[in-house]
């Protein structure tokens, strides 16, 4: 109960200091080592008073310097730091790298700082406009808040911990997971633009391991092999344009549908191939952009 008391409090001061690392939103406090050192510190100082002991004291002045010191540096390590998620645009229920730049006011060198998303600690010394990739996997499709930075740092001793969240204005886009259709999916694309000068070439051979249109075997193979072989297809070099309609996609549900229209317009930007995505009412332009591809999966994040 204690631990979601102060997890609620950092929180709600991450929210109020958006994209920074300020005096409002910093918390400082000593760790298991550093409680030792100041217990050690308060024992030597005993030991002089009582015990007129000059070594004790002398070691609890240095101890107590020491202490002093680490609570400044480790407070200055994390300070005045601003953050901006680079990247807006991610795919569901895979794993990622959001991609933070981080701007240091004071252009000063940063040392072993931990930053954490929830799925592992990166450690990293940062100097002004440094890159921290952090791995990360979203559940479902849609808008969503940019996830929080937890964060935190031992330097430079390990006796004080400095730590914080930082929250985002920023929100992000993802769309649904892409996974390759079925070969029938690739027939009824080619079905459905064969008026349109829409055409298939010949690929590749590979062993087949499931069950497909027998049309699709090459027998010439697998006569030689003793073993099932497929023909692999990709699309040609002189298609004009490739319509991909979310109505006319079979699947099992609606978002595996969307998945399916996820992966056709990856594919076709990768191959830069003129596409243009259809769904009821909706039409889009004609392009192979990076703009139009990431207006389509957009469009697919929030239908």
């Amino acid at each position: 109960m204690k631990n979601n008391f102060w997890k609620k409090i950092i929180l709600n001061k991450s929210l109020k200091n958006l994209n920074t690392i300020s005096r409002k939103n910093l918390y400082i406090f000593p760790n298991l080592k550093g409680f030792q050192i100041a217990a050690l510190i308060f024992f030597c100082f005993a030991v002089s008073i009582f015990e007129q002991n000059n070594f004790a004291l002398l070691l609890s002045i240095i101890l107590f310097f020491i202490y002093f010191i680490s609570i400044l540096i480790s407070y200055q390590n994390l300070l005045n730091l601003n953050f901006t998620i680079i990247d807006k645009l991610y795919p569901a229920n895979k794993f990622i790298y959001l991609n933070y730049q981080i701007s240091d006011q004071q252009n000063r060198e940063r040392l072993n700082i931990n930053f954490d998303v929830g799925h592992e600690i990166i450690n990293k010394n940062i100097n002004n406009k440094s890159i921290v990739n952090l791995r990360y996997k979203f559940e479902k499709r849609g808008k969503i808040h940019t996830p929080i930075v937890n964060i935190f740092s031992l330097f430079p001793f390990g006796i004080i911990k400095t730590f914080t969240n930082v929250s985002f204005y920023e929100n992000l886009t993802i769309y649904p997971e892409p996974l390759r259709p079925p070969n029938e999916i690739f027939d009824q694309l080619y079905k459905l633009n064969t008026d349109e000068g829409f055409d298939y070439e010949f690929d590749k051979i590979e062993e087949n391991k499931e069950n497909i249109n027998l049309s699709k075997i090459s027998w010439k193979h697998s006569s030689i092999k003793k073993k099932l072989y497929e023909k692999k297809f990709k699309f040609s070099n002189n298609l004009q344009h490739v319509t991909i309609d979310l109505q006319k996609i079979n699947a099992d549900n609606f978002e595996k549908k969307l998945s399916y229209a996820s992966y056709l317009i990856e594919y076709f930007y990768k191959l830069k191939k003129p596409f243009l995505l259809k769904n009821k009412d909706f039409i889009s332009t004609i392009a192979c952009s990076l703009e139009h591809k990431n207006k389509l999966l957009t469009y697919l994040a929030n239908v």
